[in-house]
């Protein structure tokens, strides 16, 4: 890659690196709209002063793909049970193999919507179900935010493949302060 590339790559970078540290504008704002770029694993939550990203972690392939598309925001639930392979599992608080966390926010796709996570490590892959997952740190302080009723986007940004290595990266460095309980 030419320096010039990479300067600009590097600036993309510490770009998306300030916007994942929560902007103090925004925090304890309302969401006016939520962003899920399954390219860079991105949750965007826009409001009226600022925006707050997310890393997350979205579907596989086929039947498990998370469907790009336009929602709306349609529930939330703290602390949800969670309803799996015929099996119900008591909220993540009480059972640490409940998958969605400490929190879900449902979408107008049904059985889809975006939640806690039991597996930390997974932010930053296509690994879910179709669901687009968070830790549970930066789910519980989305979740105040966003209201039901709005608008809720899944967008695919092509990314080229030099840049592909670099926010993944990124993303198991945010991963790993994140498990460690280390600031952002």
């Amino acid at each position: 890659m030419r320096n010039g590339h990479r300067s600009l790559l590097c600036v993309a970078l510490l770009v998306l690196a300030l916007a994942v540290a929560a902007v103090p504008s925004a925090q304890g704002a309302t969401v006016t709209e939520v962003i899920v770029d399954k390219s860079f694993h991105m949750t965007v939550l826009q409001t009226a002063s600022g925006s707050l990203a997310f890393p997350d972690a979205t579907g596989t392939t086929g039947e498990s793909a998370t469907p790009v598309g336009k929602y709306k925001v349609t529930g939330k639930q703290a602390n949800p049970n969670w309803h799996w392979e015929g099996k119900v599992y008591a909220p993540y608080i009480k059972d640490k193999a409940n998958g969605l966390g400490v929190r879900w926010i449902g979408i107008s796709l049904p059985s889809y919507g975006m939640h806690g996570t039991n597996d930390p490590f997974s932010i930053g892959k296509d690994i879910s179900h179709g669901c687009v997952r968070h830790q549970n740190a930066d789910v519980t302080k989305a979740f105040p935010m966003v209201p039901t009723g709005i608008p809720f986007k899944i967008i695919e940004t092509p990314v080229p493949q030099q840049t592909e290595e670099m926010v993944t990266d990124f993303l198991e460095l945010y991963d790993l302060l994140a498990v460690m309980g280390g600031s952002r």
